[in-house]
């Protein structure tokens, strides 16, 4: 299959990695159908693109590389209708937000994106009862791990 991207040009892609959102993402409820892009090799960011909307696409992150403790508690039906067998099956993704002139970038932890890895059905949920933010920057984690990684260096 192939999709006209405003930002990619052509894209071709394989039916079967076709991500259905059972709810729609916050905002864009009428797009439901999607499909991730690897940003470059080795980056941390993937695009999730709309295939029935050639100007949408979000920037994805693992939010494990913003903050390493992260853990989305979610309840059993915030997730039931994406069928997941066992967690093992769930990639949990966030959306980057990239603020004007790329002065910011934040990522959304209180509203991450679980796929069902195995029927590709996906849904963005809230997490209710949680300290994270829908604004946490990752400039500023990037300079703690460094600030941290300098600080290991001077220690040896």
């Amino acid at each position: 299959m192939k999709i006209q991207s405003s930002r990619f040009g052509e894209i071709e892609y394989d039916e079967s990695r076709v991500i259905t959102f059972t709810e729609g993402i916050l905002g864009f409820t009428q797009y439901r159908h999607y499909i991730l892009i690897e940003h470059e090799t080795n980056s941390r960011f993937r695009w999730l693109h709309s295939i029935e909307n050639e100007n949408l696409a979000f920037v994805l992150t693992d939010p494990l590389q913003v903050a390493p403790e992260y853990k989305a508690h979610v309840k059993k039906e915030d997730i039931a209708g994406l069928d997941l067998v066992s967690l093992d099956n769930a990639a949990v993704l966030c959306i980057v937000n990239i603020g004007k002139g790329c002065k910011s970038v934040t990522v959304n932890l209180l509203g991450p994106i679980i796929i069902n890895t195995e029927n590709m059905k996906a849904k963005q949920v809230i997490l209710i009862e949680s300290n994270y933010s829908i604004k946490q920057n990752i400039a500023a984690n990037n300079q703690t791990e460094a600030g941290r990684q300098e600080k290991i260096r001077a220690q040896r």
